[in-house]
This record gives C-alpha cells, sequence and structure tokens, in this order.
C-alpha cells in the first residue's frame, strides 16, 4: 500500500497557525531545548516546507556551521528562500525523501525530519538514506503523530460521515512508532522514543473546523463526499470551547561511531 503523501502549503499553514494560537505546548520549544544539549555543526532538515524551523538551526550551528534544507516541493523551497536571502551558510534545494538524498555519506551531525517522515513511501530506504548522510555519532530526529493524535477528529469526522478514518490515514498516524521505530532500532547505535503530549482548545466552533478541514483526515473522507461547511457546523456545539488532545512521539536515533 502506497502512502506518501504531498501535503499542500495552505492546510499546513493553517495547521501551524492553530498550535500557535491555541496550544499548551509548542514543539519549536522541545527542538529548540534538543538542540541545546550538544554542539551542532552540519544540519539537514528533510522535509523543511516553507523553513518554519530553519531559524532554530541556523542558531544553533552559528556562523561556524551549515544548514540544509530539502523538500520535495518547489514551491516551498522558493518561499523559504525568500524568507532567508543572503544567509550565507544556508542551502536550500528541492529533493524528495523517496530519492536517494543528493549529499555525500556522512555530511550531516543532525538530521530532523519533522512532522514529514510518515509521508514516506517506503520507510526503510527514506531510514537507510538518512543513516548514510549521518556522520558518526550523528543524530536522527523524527517527529510525528502516535495512534492517539486527535482522537476527537475521528469521533467528529465519523459523527459526520458515518465512516471511520481509512486504512491510509490510520497507518499514518502509527507508522513513527509502527515502522520507523523498529527499523531504527536494528539500524542506529541507540534509539530512544519520547510521546508528547498537548492540548488545543478552540475558542469556538469556526475554529475549531478550521482546523479540522486542514486535516488529511477530512481531505480524504468528509470533503470527498462533498460535506459543506453548513454540514459541519452542525454537529458542532453553537457556542464554548472545543478541545482536542494531541499526541506526538519523538524518535531519536544516535548512528554508531
Amino acid at each position: 500500500m502506497d502512502i506518501s503523501y504531498h501535503e499542500t502549503q495552505d492546510r499546513l499553514t493553517s495547521r501551524i497557525r492553530a498550535h500557535k494560537l491555541f496550544g499548551n505546548f509548542d514543539i519549536t520549544d522541545w527542538i529548540d531545548d534538543f538542540l541545546g544539549h550538544r554542539p551542532r555543526v552540519n544540519v539537514l532538515d528533510l522535509g523543511c516546507g516553507d523553513g518554519n524551523h530553519i531559524d532554530l538551526y541556523l542558531r544553533h550551528v552559528g556562523d561556524a556551521g551549515t544548514v540544509t534544507g530539502a523538500d520535495r516541493d518547489e514551491a516551498l523551497i522558493n518561499r523559504a528562500k525568500a524568507r532567508y536571502l543572503d544567509v550565507e551558510n544556508l542551502s536550500l534545494r528541492v529533493g524528495s525523501m523517496d530519492d536517494a538524498l543528493p549529499f555525500e555519506d556522512g555530511a550531516f551531525d543532525l538530521c530532523m525530519v519533522t512532522f514529514a517522515v510518515y509521508n514516506a513511501r517506503n520507510a526503510e530506504f527514506t531510514l537507510r538514506e538518512l543513516h548514510r548522510v549521518l556522520d558518526k555519532n550523528g543524530e536522527l530526529v523524527m517527529i510525528g503523530p502516535t495512534a492517539n493524535n486527535v482522537a476527537e477528529l475521528y469521533e467528529f469526522n465519523e459523527k459526520v460521515t458515518g465512516r471511520k478514518a481509512d486504512d491510509k490515514t490510520l497507518r499514518r498516524s502509527e507508522r513513527i512508532v509502527n515502522e520507523f521505530l523498529p527499523l531504527a532500532l536494528g539500524m542506529f547505535g541507540s534509539v530512544r522514543a519520547e510521546v508528547i503530549n498537548s492540548v488545543l482548545t478552540f475558542p469556538n466552533r469556526d475554529e475549531f473546523l478550521r482546523y479540522f478541514c486542514s486535516t488529511l483526515l477530512y481531505e480524504e473522507i468528509a470533503e470527498r463526499e462533498g460535506h459543506s461547511l453548513d454540514d459541519l457546523k452542525a454537529y458542532c456545539p453553537p457556542s464554548g470551547a472545543m478541545p482536542v488532545s494531541k499526541e506526538m512521539v519523538a524518535v531519536v536515533a544516535t548512528k554508531s561511531a
């Protein structure tokens, strides 16, 4: 089953906005803290989008280090380039995790794949490429959802459509734990996983539905079935806050010396 997926920027931007405005936890803070655990020299941000975390990596590598961002979407790379004009130690390029990475063996001491790796076509191929481009003792960080993520959205979707999420959607939500983590345990010298819990508290149904309509769950079921915004509103309380629980996992894999 091919579950690779190309994210659309408008929906990704909408979800990032919701996390900034309504979340009690920002994954950027976790990343910033992690980066500070050891010196960073050459960082790869695979699936970098339009550069949401590039500034963090640049700050941690300093002027002597380098940051490389790669994404399969040329439009996103162009937007990232526009955000970081004249940054000499930053390289941004079009590149897919489904293809051989265009980098030398051992080119990076840190590879970050944040909310992207579960869209890969072949988990083992992608992981082996990331392992190859890491230097000895280099670290790989993969962040994404768990099976318990956004349970309220799955319940809402079923109320609206009468259907549970399809196998592709469910497999993506479990993929880091069920596929990438076991593969990493057999490939890297040491591996650890950290579950990160948070909650999004939407102040009203309009913000809740704005978020719901930016998800792959909505795209693959309710949208395809032609449910209108008024259809969706009928299943929401007319007023009051609407919380959505978020559960993520961060897998940190270290390459053997």
